[in-house]
């Protein structure tokens, strides 16, 4: 039982302790934004989970920043709304979004809802920002909460030091 709850810290000490640079845990992070900014049960979230679980990139770093927006995307509901009608009602996308909700996967895109569409808009919009910002935070900090964590017996233990060391033996 107390290992449920152990698992997803040594997850996110591992992943800070590992070998992964600081640019692989920026592209986690920075996808996981994106994932958690975009409302779920449509195509386009199930893409950006299978993206985060296929590519080469820190997976607990993009499942923190899912947690983290999925609390904080519902805030932004507003602006993604009037962001997404901008777009779905413009003149010259009316007929592009009609032949692709016309389309056998159309309806699972999740490109009618205007909430979607926004939020997608956005998300990809401060993707840049979050990718530089974060890379920034794992180059700086990263080192730093990597002897921190050594330092102490509980953090050898979740990183799995411990465990490695009886396997040398």
């Amino acid at each position: 039982m107390i290992s449920l709850f152990l698992h997803p810290t040594r997850q996110l000490i591992s992943a800070v302790l590992g070998n992964e640079s600081p640019r692989q845990m920026a592209w986690g992070f920075t996808i996981g934004m994106v994932l958690g900014m975009v409302p779920k049960g449509n195509l386009i979230a199930i893409s950006l989970a299978v993206l985060l679980c296929a590519l080469r990139v820190n997976k607990p770093a993009g499942l923190l920043a899912v947690a983290i927006f999925s609390a904080l995307s519902p805030l932004c509901d507003p602006i993604t709304h009037k962001l997404g009608a901008s777009v779905l009602y413009s003149e010259s996308l009316v007929p592009y979004f009609a032949w692709l909700y016309d389309q056998p996967l159309g309806p699972f895109i999740g490109f009618h809802n205007t909430v979607t569409l926004g939020s997608l808009m956005l998300a990809l919009y401060v993707s840049y920002p979050c990718y530089y910002g974060s890379y920034k935070v794992f180059e700086k900090f990263g080192p730093v909460i990597h002897r921190w964590a050594l330092r102490y017996r509980l953090g050898r233990a979740l990183a799995g030091a411990q465990f490695a060391a009886r396997l040398g033996r």
